[in-house]
């Protein structure tokens, strides 16, 4: 048997013996047993249309609740640095508050990959999706992709003063879009401190904007997993949801 069949196979038991694993408390509804929002429509985000999530929730130790499941992969392309938002929910439906978890793990192309979270406090109904994610291979060049963030909105901030340009020239991965989240919003940054000596800033519209362009053209974008010493308030003020 081979690493890779060994590897979902040893994820499949594990799958299953969590769900069988008597918790402390009664299960969480999941999103499914909440009657739907009346007269909401939306566009279909592309994370929706490309990635499926299947997991059951239930309380854990000390007010927190436990969250497992897979993420499933319909791409043609491995999916990296994945962002899962979990929602709580009112018996209507609707989002009472949410928070953004990062899975860890890549999700192969036409695969799946587990994941096992814990989120603060207990409620009746949860709701999981793929807030962001990046593709792994085949990323952009430089000024392809810089374009491709103007014309999706991105903001760039020049490093117009040598302190913006020492923190600009610290900051790594370069030329590469990478999450950061604050206040319980989700940014994204890309630092080019060798060409134009710039940061580009985007929210996650604006990245799901770029990433229908680059999905649209099979031009992937390269998206990393940590940026370090960005000195948050050196760049403010930072867009607005």
């Amino acid at each position: 048997m081979s690493s890779w069949r060994s590897l979902i196979v040893a994820v499949t038991l594990l799958l299953g013996a969590a769900l069988a694993t008597a918790w402390p408390a009664g299960p969480v509804a999941a999103a499914e047993d909440v009657p739907p929002v009346a007269n909401q429509e939306s566009i279909p985000r592309l994370a929706d249309l490309l990635f499926r999530v299947e997991w059951t929730a239930g309380a854990s130790s000390q007010g927190q609740t436990r969250i497992i499941g897979y993420v499933y992969n319909d791409s043609d392309h491995d999916a990296a640095n994945v962002q899962l938002r979990i929602s709580e929910l009112d018996t209507s439906g609707r989002t009472v508050k949410s928070v953004i978890k990062p899975m860890g793990d890549p999700v192969p192309a036409a695969g799946r990959a587990f994941f096992d979270l814990q989120v603060p406090n207990a409620s009746p109904f949860y709701q999981v999706e793929v807030e962001s994610f990046g593709f792994m291979d085949n990323p952009w060049t430089t000024q392809r992709t810089e374009q491709l963030l103007a014309a999706a909105g991105f903001e760039m901030k020049l490093a117009d003063t040598p302190e913006k340009l020492a923190n600009l020239s610290a900051l790594k991965p370069r030329r590469t879009l990478v999450p950061q989240e604050r206040d319980n919003r989700l940014y994204y940054v890309y630092a080019d401190p060798d060409l134009c000596k710039c940061m580009y800033v985007g929210t996650s519209t604006q990245y799901e904007r770029a990433l229908q362009k680059s999905y649209a053209s099979d031009q992937l974008i390269a998206v990393g997993e940590e940026l370090n010493a960005l000195a948050w308030d050196l760049w403010a003020p930072w867009p607005w949801y």
